[in-house]
């Protein structure tokens, strides 16, 4: 990525970036760019949508990580390169709802039952 890779970096800096997310973005579109072999400037909506389903349906990677490549394509497509159309329409991945999991009685007396050291056992149980 040479060049646009020395943008990118410039850009993400002036955007007031974290060194850490600088860091994620960039390795992000060094993937995406290493995935088709072709610099990021030579490529459109087609490649990065399919891209993104590749992480999905490949690569399975989690809903967080996910989020990351897609907002480090958009903010080089946007920012960087300067084309927004190109990712303008891409919708962003909302994840599985995750509920919490809620134990029912029995199952909390049976964690608690479980804790043999004294140190643990300090939660006391209500009846």
């Amino acid at each position: 990525m040479g060049k646009l890779r020395d943008r990118m970096t410039e850009d993400l800096r002036l955007a007031g970036y974290s060194a850490e997310t600088a860091r994620n973005y960039l390795h992000c579109a060094k993937h995406f760019a290493k995935h088709f072999m072709r610099s990021p400037a030579e490529m459109g909506e087609a490649q990065v949508r399919s891209y993104l389903l590749h992480l999905l349906d490949e690569r399975n990677l989690s809903h967080v990580t996910y989020r990351q490549y897609h907002a480090s394509l958009k903010f080089l497509y946007t920012v960087t390169l300067k084309r927004p159309f190109e990712v303008e329409f891409i919708p962003r991945h909302r994840g599985k709802p995750g509920l919490p999991i809620v134990l029912s009685g029995s199952e909390v007396q049976s964690l608690f039952a479980a804790m043999h050291h004294p140190k643990y056992r300090v939660i006391a149980i209500g009846n």
